[in-house]
């Protein structure tokens, strides 16, 4: 039996690395076919557009906030994963009835890396998970050495309208 713990303190278990996943979290969707998870992803919501071949291809489930938990539940997945402010409470109590859900929170850099390296070691990719983190160190520490001070910046979170956070 594997346990893992998510960014809110709680512990999951699973009989072996999951071979059947449900993202409720588009940046995680990314981050699962990053980790070369093609076979084991079985269900995106109707906003994970990225990859684009998985859009297409893959099992919509709802929207983030909008869950089908009867598709979820047909796909027969061994872990859920989501996300605290993507993802409704009572939504994410009724999939633990079906799987472990693993729910990220990420308010800053630390947490993000954090939570590449935990779903790396959730899914059994920790090397190419720790890949993607050194990678994205390494470019923001270019980043910082390069200016020298603070950027101002805007993070945009979605187009169509354009919402920056």
């Amino acid at each position: 039996m594997l346990s893992f713990t998510d960014q809110l303190g709680n512990t999951i278990y699973l009989k072996d690395y999951p071979k059947r996943i449900v993202s409720l979290v588009p940046s995680q969707t990314e981050l699962l076919y990053d980790l070369g998870l093609e076979d084991e992803v079985a269900g995106i919501t109707k906003f994970c557009i990225h990859p684009e071949h998985w859009f297409k291809n893959k099992q919509r489930i709802g929207g983030t906030k909008t869950v089908d938990i009867e598709k979820v539940k047909s796909l027969q997945p061994d872990l859920i994963i989501a996300n605290k402010e993507e993802n409704v409470k009572e939504q994410i109590e009724a999939l633990q009835q079906i799987a472990s859900v693993w729910v990220s929170d990420i308010t800053n850099l630390e947490e993000a890396l954090n939570m590449i390296t935990s779903i790396g070691q959730l899914v059994n990719k920790n090397t190419m998970a720790q890949n993607i983190v050194s990678n994205i160190t390494s470019s923001f520490s270019q980043l910082i050495s390069l200016t020298n001070s603070k950027i101002n910046t805007a993070y945009f979170i979605w187009r169509n309208p354009y919402m920056a956070a």
